[in-house]
């Protein structure tokens, strides 16, 4: 009697031994009968499934459903079964502190990211979702609500954007929409573009790395400029992928000399940073600095140049002069009158 309840308890932990492998495998992708008869012999070997494999399978879903109450489907058209809610076996409980952390991770890494870091970062949060109870699943999507409105930036993507966007690169072909530039205020601009990648900053946007061949009405932006396009200020429904071909040789921009003054309370140190192409620093006895560079981007420039407050004065292009100056004229108009 002895040996025969020995003999039970070892094949009732083996049976579930294989469910929960059979639970595992569904949790990372759908799979067919075989290939999960196969995944369960590879892993179990002899205390794997008998000779009627595909009959012992099947009672193995049923159980699952019947016992823990799993939802298990089995999608006929591609003839694949997937797990969709885990039930009993939803083992993972967090507390509320570690459940607000999830939901600020899930809120952080929506669906739609174009950068295949963050795709695999979605799909990791998934999967631990799915291992939530429904309770609390309901909890971490009240919660998650709640954390996007604190989370700044990160525009969700459109789906189909980014599906063109993918496709005009593919396809080496250029591409047209409509888009919310820093400087548009009223209406989006069209914008005609050779697209070249898609890539994500730290500064938690994907953008679109193009070339600009025409926009209307026209703005600041220079011909052949190389842009780096948010892709969730691409206006949903405008996206056009145009029958030309984009340039073997991707064009270049127009570039210019610059040159800059910094003051030496910011250059004394020599170790002046190289923000743009071709930089040479020359020291001055005084402990400033005269920078010379080559840039193609003016804006990006004044950007740059900006952090520097009033340690930095440009001398060259004179175009970057009047943009700046224009700055400064705009700066003081948001000051005058406030007290001193």
């Amino acid at each position: 009697m002895t040996r025969r309840s020995g003999g039970i308890k070892r094949s009732s932990w083996l049976t579930f031994r294989r469910r929960l492998l059979l639970v595992r495998l569904l949790l990372r992708a759908p799979a067919s009968a075989e290939e999960l008869i196969t995944s369960i012999q590879a892993e179990l070997g002899a205390n794997g499934y008998p000779a009627n494999a595909a009959a012992a399978l099947k009672h193995d879903l049923d159980s699952l459903k019947g016992e823990y109450d799993c939802r298990i489907v089995y999608q006929r058209d591609q003839g694949r079964y997937m797990i969709v809610d885990l039930g009993e076996l939803a083992l993972l409980n967090p507390a509320p502190p570690c459940l607000e952390a999830l939901a600020l991770l899930d809120s952080s890494y929506p669906a739609g990211s174009a950068s295949p870091q963050h795709a695999h970062v979605r799909a990791l949060l998934d999967q631990v979702v799915q291992m939530l109870p429904n309770r609390a699943q309901a909890q971490l999507y009240e919660r998650r609500s709640t954390a996007r409105q604190q989370t700044p930036g990160g525009g969700r993507i459109d789906t189909n954007v980014l599906t063109t966007v993918r496709r005009a690169i593919e396809e080496q072909r250029e591409l047209a929409f409509r888009y919310w530039s820093t400087f548009d205020t009223e209406a989006p601009r069209r914008h005609r573009v050779a697209p070249y990648s898609i890539f994500f900053r730290n500064d938690g946007h994907s953008y679109l790395d193009a070339t600009l061949l025409e926009v209307q009405p026209p703005g600041a932006e220079l011909p052949n400029a190389a842009i780096d396009y948010r892709l969730d200020r691409i206006v949903p429904g405008t996206v056009q992928i145009l029958p030309a071909q984009i340039p073997l040789e991707r064009p270049q921009p127009r570039t210019f000399t610059l040159r800059y003054w910094l003051h030496p309370n910011i250059a004394r140190r020599r170790d002046g940073a190289a923000f743009f192409p071709n930089t040479r620093i020359e020291y001055g006895d005084d402990g400033s600095a005269l920078v010379t560079a080559t840039v193609s981007d003016l804006l990006a420039a004044r950007n740059v140049l900006l952090r520097y407050g009033d340690g930095c004065r440009v001398l060259d292009p004179p175009e970057l002069v009047v943009l700046l100056r224009q700055t400064a004229e705009t700066l003081v108009s948001f000051y005058d009158g406030v007290a001193k």
